[in-house]
């Protein structure tokens, strides 16, 4: 895989200087090891590749990505999936077909905040009353293509991998194969753009998030959410933390630096907060990568490992009360 240089920082700059080298690609079997260089700018912090595999090699580290796979079957209607669906309905005003006392399972989830966030990211933090047409960037398969077109969105989605792509218009999904700059929409096409864990894989993700600005209807919204540089378990792990991801990820952001990206592509009303949400996959993973070096995303964990993920995930949600920067992922909420 053919690199090039990246000296600065592709928000402020700023020269990085390393941070962790010699990483491997621990979960599949891309040659190389990678350097990971930190912004020396204070208010900054970005993490990026230096060098950084170049645009026309990238795709060699997605040759046996998980996004290959199609999505599982949709669950049944059990008496917990009609508690999520009655949540989404209590409070993000989707349809919901069962009885009064039926919707009042949705309150359930005010009671576990994990939960709660969790069912927030699975419709991206978007009402039901601003439906319309919305475009998944780095839609992978087609999961949240799919979900969003069942809840009454036009959705439709955008990736760069052939495969991922494949897989999700076999499933009768609406996919445009390539990059978002490259794509070609129209100026305020869309009502929603919602970026699930894809600004980190992108060599520019200023120009990414001005695109999609350019494509949203004055008043559209855009959901993203990345990988949190600042969360407790990148502290605890350090080069063995999960999301680290190299070669694939190639921007690692904290708060400020998203901040100031989204405000160079002409955000103005914007929030950015942090959640604990895959707190669990994350601490094993990055437990697993610390123990023997690697990680098989799609493995199964043990009873054990789901309770003490459990416990992991607790932990970091209690903490994200007096820490804004403990959580995993870091989710921005805009408004063009």
């Amino acid at each position: 895989m053919r690199t090039a240089a990246a000296p600065t920082c592709v928000i402020c700059g700023s020269e990085g200087r390393p941070k962790y080298s010699r990483l491997p690609d621990r979960q599949y079997a891309t040659p190389g090891e990678w350097t990971l260089s930190e912004c020396t700018n204070p208010r900054c912090r970005m993490l990026w590749l230096d060098p950084m595999p170049i645009a026309e090699d990238i795709g060699q580290a997605y040759a046996e990505y998980y996004t290959h796979a199609s999505s599982a079957p949709a669950s049944a209607l059990t008496l917990v999936e009609t508690a999520k669906r009655a949540y989404l309905a209590i409070r993000w005003g989707y349809a919901f077909e069962g009885s009064a006392a039926e919707k009042l399972l949705g309150l359930a989830a005010y009671l576990y905040p994990w939960r709660r966030v969790a069912l927030d990211f699975s419709v991206m933090w978007l009402e039901s009353s601003r439906a319309g047409r919305l475009l998944d960037v780095g839609a992978g398969s087609g999961v949240l293509v799919a979900r969003m077109a069942g809840l009454g969105w036009q959705a439709e989605g955008l990736d760069f991998d052939p495969r991922s792509v494949a897989s999700a218009r076999r499933r009768g999904l609406t996919m445009h194969l390539g990059d978002l700059d490259e794509a070609g929409f129209l100026e305020g096409s869309f009502e929603a753009v919602t970026m699930s864990h894809s600004l980190e894989h992108v060599h520019d993700p200023v120009r990414w998030l001005a695109e999609a600005r350019r494509i949203l209807k004055p008043g559209g919204r855009l959901t993203l959410a990345t990988p949190n540089t600042r969360s407790l378990l990148h502290r605890l792990y350090g080069q063995d933390w999960f999301a680290l991801d190299p070669p694939r990820h190639l921007h690692l952001f904290n708060r400020a630096a998203l901040a100031m990206a989204l405000r160079q592509a002409g955000f103005a009303a914007f929030q950015i907060f942090t959640v604990a949400r895959d707190a669990r996959g994350q601490w094993r993973a990055s437990r697993d990568i610390r123990r023997t070096g690697h990680h098989e995303f799609l493995s199964a964990a043990s009873l054990l490992q789901r309770v003490a993920g459990g416990a992991v995930r607790f932990c970091e949600a209690a903490m994200t009360l007096v820490d804004r920067d403990a959580g995993e992922e870091l989710i921005a909420l805009a408004v063009k």
